[in-house]
């Protein structure tokens, strides 16, 4: 049993063509299909901002046809937001930005979008409710999305207003939880670095999709095995 970790689709973007698009969902659709994922989490930015969309595209209209080909793989998705998305994420998609999910028997997914107009900081309440939930997921494995990323997920250099801002206490809840947690972030289109490991959690990168032009880049997708606990890396989404 596994769940799949995508992030950053930016569909509806001018700097990918409309049939390259078309390709990476397809190509997407398949590979989902044929590995039989239990659950798709999606760290955000799957529509891109305003400035970036092709002549003619409508936000609303991209996040729509998002939900068509997401709900016609017929598996369960849980899909983080970000804050330009606050008016319309609970209308689009029937979740709450910040929620917990536990479909999959021994696991819990969590989604979280700061109160914040620049989605790095949540609120008070935000963390008296997720003490709270986290409180219940004794014995359980932990997956929790943000699009923003743990601070040392990757070998990005920390500073003000890169990773997400977590108190010390929630540090230390996560790290001396009684099952592994898993923090996925996106945002930052970052190498595919190793996992970082504190005591009981593992904070990652969980994916990038590379635009049309940027050669450089290569996509990558993760998936996280409920059998072991392992973190897999997926740049070829043929892959049989």
């Amino acid at each position: 049993m596994s769940v799949l970790i995508i992030s950053d689709l930016h569909l509806g973007d001018k700097r990918n063509s409309l049939a390259h698009e078309e390709k990476l969902l397809d190509d997407l659709a398949k590979f989902i299909r044929t590995k039989q994922f239990q659950a798709v989490l999606n760290l955000g930015d799957t529509v891109s901002r305003k400035e970036f969309l092709r002549n003619g595209t409508e936000m609303l209209a991209e996040f729509t046809k998002y939900r068509k080909w997401r709900d016609a793989l017929k598996i369960p998705f849980r899909e983080c937001s970000i804050y330009r998305e606050r008016p319309f994420f609970e209308s689009v998609f029937g979740q709450k930005a910040d929620s917990v999910w536990n479909g999959i028997p021994g696991l819990s997914i969590f989604t979280l979008a700061p109160d914040d107009k620049n989605d790095h900081e949540f609120s008070s309440r935000q963390w008296n409710w997720f003490r709270k939930e986290l409180a219940m997921t004794d014995g359980k494995t932990v997956l929790i999305g943000s699009h923003v990323p743990y601070p040392g997920s990757c070998t990005r250099p920390n500073a003000p207003g890169i990773y997400l801002e977590i108190p010390e206490d929630i540090q230390r809840l996560l790290e001396n939880h009684s099952s592994p947690v898993f923090w996925a972030g996106g945002h930052f289109h970052w190498n595919d670095d190793p996992p970082l490991v504190r005591g009981n959690l593992t904070a990652l990168i969980g994916a990038r999709f590379a635009f049309e032009k940027d050669y450089e880049r290569t996509t990558y997708v993760r998936e996280l095995r409920l059998e072991d606990h392992s973190i897999r890396t997926i740049t070829d989404l043929t892959e049989k």
